[in-house]
């Protein structure tokens, strides 16, 4: 009896997880359909003191409508954002934030459409006190135009 019981209960733990599992897939699904597909376009270590960084994106098929940060190793103070498109033309984003090891910034929106970015100029510096102990890195994705996701060229 208590055999039995021990097995049902083990079962229903594992179909607990197993929906719980799935329900996070599906989650995790919408969020990226809601928030577009996002691309990394490269990463940078960051060093103690204030770190200027350059990110080359270069000619890459398809064109941003927005950047987000992502830190790990430690936590990441970004002190200023730069973004420079295809044309020459600079797009200077506010960013100013520290970003914890693991986290993300939210997307940052980039100035007007039909942009290609040649590249991504960071300056930051990682935090002495940070959470985490390694290296700190930050890494730059974007998030590519629904009519480029589609395969529509304007």
């Amino acid at each position: 009896m208590k055999r039995a019981a021990l097995f049902a209960g083990l079962a229903l733990l594992a179909m607990t997880a197993a929906f719980s599992a799935d329900a996070q897939g599906r989650r995790d699904r919408d969020d990226r359909d809601r928030d577009g597909r996002w691309e990394r376009l490269g990463c940078e270590d960051v060093r103690r003191g204030a770190d200027r960084d350059e990110i080359r994106v270069g000619r890459r098929e398809g064109r941003y409508s927005a950047i987000r940060l992502e830190a790990s190793g430690n936590d990441v103070e970004i002190l200023d954002l730069r973004v420079i498109y295809a044309n020459g033309q600079p797009d200077d984003i506010s960013v100013r934030s520290e970003i914890r090891e693991g986290d993300r910034t939210r997307a940052l929106d980039l100035r007007g459409r039909d942009r290609a970015i040649d590249r991504i100029e960071i300056v930051s510096r990682k935090d002495f006190q940070g959470r985490g102990r390694g290296r700190a890195r930050v890494c730059v994705y974007g998030r590519e135009e629904r009519d480029n996701r589609r395969g529509d060229r304007r």
